[in-house]
């Protein structure tokens, strides 16, 4: 699997050419990885589109969706670029690193990064592995989805004293959960 990615994330506001830089996917959270690898995986490695996927079909989503889609588009998830990304100035002294988790963080957690084209998942998908792995603020933006609005300090509160899941895993400092964890706290 590799490890490394050159990539182009810097943005010249006078018309200087920014520069590539390595960036060591082991340092990424999954959803960051995946986001560094579509940016690898477009033709010139840098910043563009990106393709995400919402993880539900459409069908269980939109209540209208036989005036759109026929039976077998309705039975696929909603697939669509994402344009997201903030100016990463060439003088930034922000790390690729932390760029890239900043512009994962924006990812809504139950849309998944794809890649650069929709048919072509990249690296960690197309091997199986998925953009899993929620940081705080995805988690407490998934746990509003289902209805529990938590404080940022009431969850690590919950999680210290044993009350929610403990992170799965880290990366770096950052702790990650993972969405069954989080689902089995929430029916227990």
């Amino acid at each position: 699997m590799v490890n490394t990615v050159r990539i182009q994330l810097r943005w010249s506001t006078d018309g200087q050419d920014a520069p590539y830089e390595t960036v060591d996917l082991d340092e990424l959270s999954p959803r960051a990885r995946t986001l560094a690898e579509a940016v690898a995986a477009t033709s010139q490695q840098s910043a563009t589109d990106i393709w995400m996927e919402y993880e539900k079909p459409i069908r269980d989503v939109d209540p209208d969706w036989q005036l759109w889609f026929s039976e077998e588009a309705a039975s696929l998830p909603e697939r669509r670029p994402w344009r997201g990304w903030a100016r990463y100035p060439i003088e930034s002294t922000v790390s690729p690193v932390e760029y890239l988790e900043r512009e994962a963080r924006k990812i809504p957690p139950d849309w998944h990064v794809l890649g650069h084209v929709p048919g072509a998942p990249v690296g960690s998908l197309a091997e199986g592995a998925a953009d899993q792995g929620m940081t705080r603020d995805m988690v407490l933006s998934y746990l509003r989805g289902q209805g529990r609005n938590i404080a940022p300090s009431t969850w690590s509160s919950y999680v210290a004293r044993g009350q929610a899941p403990k992170p799965a895993r880290h990366v770096q400092r950052t702790p990650l959960w993972d969405r069954s964890d989080l689902d089995a706290w929430l029916t227990r």
